[in-house]
């Protein structure tokens, strides 16, 4: 009785699966179309329009600012969040589930009125809107993916290891980079490559607080479309999605997606 649920089960995964993925194999074959515009089927097959993405300067530096940005907020998140992450596994007792809520809360709040919020914010507070300010709050939103990922391994980790290390005469530094930091590093990999895809891919925030200087990728591509619907945008949105599945790939294999929607 229960094979014929678990074949109907399956099938209906594989048909939702494929569902999602046929816009993304669209854009993909439409990037090749000889015309110019994004049709489905192409008529005809060239690598023209990825050469019109390299070409344009615009778009090249947008996804510059978006790479630089990402990199930038990933390695804040990492000297914030590492940090913090042992804290509330290890050295926090009151207020530890406060303080962790606090923490992981820009996960809860919708994208966009976290945007709203920091426009407010920074206009409120004179700060203005820069690579800074936007820096700012692109470590906001990724911070909570490196505190769940570090805490989700070094709760993994016994104490006994670190008693140990001290036991036998190791300073507070020592037992941080000879014991503690080797065993966390699979979480620190991973929190930091699903940051830096938060932060290159996101849309709500940026779109509010980025400048003509500091425009990302993807509002590139949103504010592109407005006036083109060449097959340019369908090449980078194709080079886009392949660079961010590449890493969510190295992430499944470095620490595994589904640990970091777990409880810490």
């Amino acid at each position: 009785m229960h094979k014929p649920a678990s074949s109907w089960l399956r099938a209906y995964v594989w048909l939702m699966m494929a569902f999602l993925a046929l816009p993304l194999v669209v854009i993909f074959i439409s990037s090749f179309n000889e015309g110019s515009a994004i049709i489905f089927p192409p008529k005809g097959v060239t690598l023209h329009w990825y050469g019109e993405a390299w070409r344009n300067a615009s778009m090249m530096q947008a996804a510059l600012n978006s790479i630089v940005l990402a990199s930038a907020a990933t390695v804040l998140s990492l000297l914030i969040g590492v940090p913090a992450a042992l804290a509330v596994v290890r050295y926090v007792v009151r207020g530890r589930e406060a303080l962790q809520a606090f923490l992981l809360s820009p996960m809860t709040v919708p994208s966009i009125v976290l945007g709203i919020a920091f426009l407010v914010f920074f206009a409120r507070t004179g700060m203005g809107l820069s690579f800074t300010t936007l820096m700012i709050a692109h470590m906001v939103i990724t911070l909570p993916y490196v505190i769940r990922s570090v805490a989700g391994v070094y709760m993994g980790v016994s104490v006994s290891i670190e008693e140990a290390a001290k036991v036998l005469g190791a300073n507070s530094r020592q037992l941080f980079m000879k014991i503690t930091l080797p065993l966390i590093m699979p979480g620190i990999m991973a929190g930091g490559i699903f940051s830096f895809i938060m932060s290159f891919d996101n849309v709500p925030v940026s779109i509010f607080i980025t400048r003509r200087d500091t425009l990302t990728l993807p509002v590139y591509i949103i504010s592109y479309l407005v006036h083109n619907f060449d097959p340019t945008i369908a090449a980078i949105s194709t080079i886009q999605v392949l660079f961010t599945a590449t890493l969510m790939f190295i992430l499944e294999k470095t620490y595994g997606i589904r640990r970091l929607t777990e409880t810490v």
